[in-house]
């Protein structure tokens, strides 16, 4: 690393690309835990690391001369095709795509590939393998769909908001129409209809001190008060919430749950 940190990748790349016996240099590349290619201007690879063959399954012999878009998801060729021919006016160009493996495999790549300064019409460039990062991603955004889509089905309120008078919601899940009669939408960061505004006048300063107050403790909350409803009815609810507090201790907002009382 120290030494790639002296000598740039393109630099590197001259020299291979200057020399096809230049050993020393070619041994370095291919020690590299990601794919390094040089492009001709039609896109066709003109040089490949080894590590070509642990992601694609193909001899680097075998692959020059080929197109990399051949090897490339069908999906992601728009995306790779405009990258690569924005380059004689844009510097360099950074994009993820999926390499196919002759076994069938999807490996998902960050590309990064610049012009080589010395062979004009040449394009130099790095595969990085992110499939397990990319994912870990989906997973983790499958299983944010699958809780959203429970926590939405609760006939209760979800609820994050902003620590002032207005109870300026940032999130405000689905059940809030069946106990508000407004649709999650109209609540958050709304300025014409605030939470509070649907508190009972009654209720509203105890629901505001006895917060408050929690958060001065860094306790929780138990509330109970009455909201109303959309149509003018008048709903008994119970609050369970705390605070939620940055690194130094201040009050960043409040969150918790709201739902009918029985």
């Amino acid at each position: 690393m120290a030494l790639l940190k002296t000598l740039s990748l393109q630099k590197i790349m001259n020299r291979v690309f200057a020399s096809s016996s230049n050993k020393p240099t070619e041994g370095l590349l291919d020690s590299l835990q990601e794919i390094v290619l040089v492009l001709n201007q039609c896109g066709a690879i003109q040089y490949v690391n080894q590590c070509w063959i642990q992601l694609s399954g193909l001899p680097t012999q075998k692959s020059l001369g080929q197109s990399i878009e051949s090897f490339l998801h069908p999906e992601d060729i728009p995306s790779w095709s405009r990258a690569f021919q924005s380059l004689p006016t844009v510097k360099q160009q950074r994009i993820w795509c999926r390499l196919l493996s002759k076994t069938g495999d999807i490996h998902w790549c960050e590309v990064r590939m610049q012009m080589m300064s010395n062979y004009p019409f040449t394009v130099s460039a790095t595969l990085s393998d992110i499939t397990s990062h990319v994912r870990d991603e989906n997973v983790r955004q499958a299983d944010y769909r699958s809780l959203d889509a429970m926590v939405n089905r609760l006939p209760a309120i979800v609820y994050r908001a902003r620590n002032n008078k207005n109870w300026s919601m940032e999130y405000v899940s689905d059940g809030c129409f069946e106990l508000t009669g407004y649709p999650a939408e109209e609540l958050v960061n709304h300025t014409q209809l605030s939470f509070a505004s649907l508190i009972h006048p009654e209720d509203n300063t105890e629901v505001w001190e006895s917060v408050q107050q929690a958060l001065e403790e860094k306790s929780v909350f138990d509330l109970d008060y009455r909201l109303i409803h959309a149509n003018g009815s008048v709903m008994s609810v119970t609050e369970k919430g705390q605070g939620l507090y940055s690194s130094t201790g201040s009050i960043l907002g409040v969150e918790g749950i709201i739902f009918r009382k029985k």
